[in-house]
């Protein structure tokens, strides 16, 4: 096998390891777009993974994301930007597949960098700005001796940076590889994705609170809590606390017209793109069930994080595949859901 497609088969071959939803509906999409938003998805990854151990001191997290948004493009510096991420992941210290694909980040940069300009470009700009923005959350953990966030200006900020960004960068690569996405279509589905990757974020925050404290951040704003007059401690201490059930609810109130808006830019992609719809379609309808098992925010709360079962994803894959392409359908079936859940 030639070196070049080893590198394009382990980027095939980890994304299902470090990814389940995104993983099931990239593998929807027709080529080249499926491996461009493979490659895409999986860079995106490695800045979260940064992030996110926060077993690495927050200066350097913060130093290696801010280079990652100068480097990674940059055809001089983007080998020795990915050595430095590698280098600060060793193995004895940190096994599994997130950590793998940091030290193997050179690897899905070579394939980044054979694709063309205009492609390698529709991915360069919300990186950065992701980067820019992880960094930005990341010094202000270092500087509060851990990340708690104040306000829900500030949740809103920091959704848009690691998800709005995602909804940028996809509405570019669809565009590019669909010639039915027009000018027209494509400035319509601009401020719908950044809402759409709002909404998605916010419910993977509800969904993992727990697992986010363990790791010493929290995400849910300071004044939230303040409003429902509640620490986030007491929560933690007794999930069933019922001061918890306006916390979720709020925030499922801010989640929710964003996930509209996903509806939306879901149906604005014109129907023959059947794999494109389908790839929208399914985490926005997996993030409604999930806000759904929210409820009364005791689960939110509680050691274990919500998590939709395989055969609950199953169904949803199997009922949106057989109505694809009849938009009134899926939008029947979304505010079927919402009002199942009680939305």
């Amino acid at each position: 096998m030639h070196k070049a497609d080893r590198e394009l088969v382990y980027c095939r071959r980890i994304l299902p390891r470090v990814s389940r939803t995104f993983a099931l509906g990239i593998e929807l999409l027709d080529e080249p777009l499926r491996d461009i938003t493979t490659v895409a998805y999986l860079i995106c990854r490695i800045l979260d993974t940064v992030e996110d151990t926060t077993s690495l001191a927050p200066g350097v997290r913060a130093e290696l994301l801010e280079r990652a948004g100068r480097e990674l493009a940059d055809p001089d510096r983007w080998r020795d930007c990915c050595r430095a991420v590698g280098e600060a992941f060793p193995e004895t210290d940190y096994p599994g597949d997130e950590p793998d694909l940091c030290r193997r980040s050179g690897d899905v940069l070579k394939v980044f960098h054979r694709f063309p300009p205009p492609v390698k470009e529709a991915i360069r700009g919300p990186a950065a700005l992701m980067a820019s923005g992880m960094a930005e959350t990341v010094r202000r953990e270092e500087a509060a001796a851990g990340l708690r966030l104040a306000t829900i200006g500030e949740l809103e900020e920091y959704c848009f940076y690691v998800a709005g960004t995602v909804g940028i960068m996809l509405t570019g690569l669809f565009s590019l590889d669909r010639p039915s996405i027009t000018d027209e279509i494509e400035a319509e589905l601009g401020p719908a994705g950044i809402d759409f990757g709002l909404g998605l974020q916010l419910t993977n925050i509800i969904k993992g609170v727990t697992d986010d404290i363990s790791r010493g951040v929290s995400y849910l704003p300071r004044e939230l809590l303040e409003q429902c007059g509640v620490t986030l401690e007491e929560l933690i201490e007794d999930p069933s606390d019922p001061r918890g059930k306006p916390v979720v609810e709020k925030l499922v109130r801010l989640a929710l017209p964003r996930l509209d808006r996903g509806l939306e830019y879901t149906l604005a992609i014109p129907a023959r793109e059947k794999d494109l719809r389908m790839f929208c379609a399914l985490p926005l309808f997996f993030a409604v069930d999930t806000l759904g098992l929210a409820g009364s925010g005791g689960k939110v709360f509680g050691r274990e994080p919500l998590k939709i079962s395989r055969e609950e994803v199953l169904a949803t894959h199997h009922q949106l595949e057989e109505t694809a392409g009849d938009g009134a359908a899926w939008r029947e079936e979304y505010f079927r859901r919402k009002t199942r859940q009680g939305f």
